[in-house]
């Protein structure tokens, strides 16, 4: 029986463009606003912590909302809030908690799956609601290591 070994390799871009910078934190505001609003109505509705579920509560409205949006991202905001609040129950289970409910303070864009992002060996592109933007990467030894060895790129992209 044969296991897969995950990694997770941090990558740090070069200075993206005035345009690519204003996109990216466009998306980033628009993420962090839908995350806000859906660990509130997960916490007041009770809702369990399922893609099915959270998908059934809040693709169609954030999609009627935000229209131009990629749906990977209103996706990934949602699976973001979901992890968010389980974290945040187990927490508070076991007294760990002070407060009534979780802040989200580091906004992490999620894509997750590769039909809105490309990855090729120097850059990552990835689909906004203003179209594609690529984000350059700054090539390190870490990085070349794990390309020419073999290991594969996963289905899931954060951005920071």
């Amino acid at each position: 029986m044969l296991k897969r070994l995950k990694r997770t390799v941090r990558l740090e871009s070069d200075p993206l463009n005035k345009w690519e910078y204003n996109v990216l934190k466009e998306v980033e505001e628009i993420q962090k606003v839908m995350v806000d609003e859906m660990i509130e109505i997960i916490l007041i509705e009770g809702l369990p912590i399922t893609r099915k579920k959270l998908h059934e509560r809040f693709y169609n409205h954030y999609r009627a909302k935000f229209p131009s949006l990629p749906s990977r991202v209103i996706e990934g905001a949602y699976i973001i809030a979901g992890r968010i609040v389980k974290s945040f129950r187990e927490r508070r289970k076991k007294g760990l908690v002070k407060k009534d409910k979780p802040e989200y303070k580091k906004v992490v864009i999620v894509y997750p799956n590769k039909i809105n992002w490309r990855f090729n060996k120097v850059s990552v592109s990835i689909l906004t609601h203003k179209g594609w933007v690529e984000i350059p990467l700054r090539v390190t030894k870490q990085l070349l290591r794990y390309l020419y060895d073999g290991w594969r790129v996963a289905e899931e992209l954060k951005l920071r």
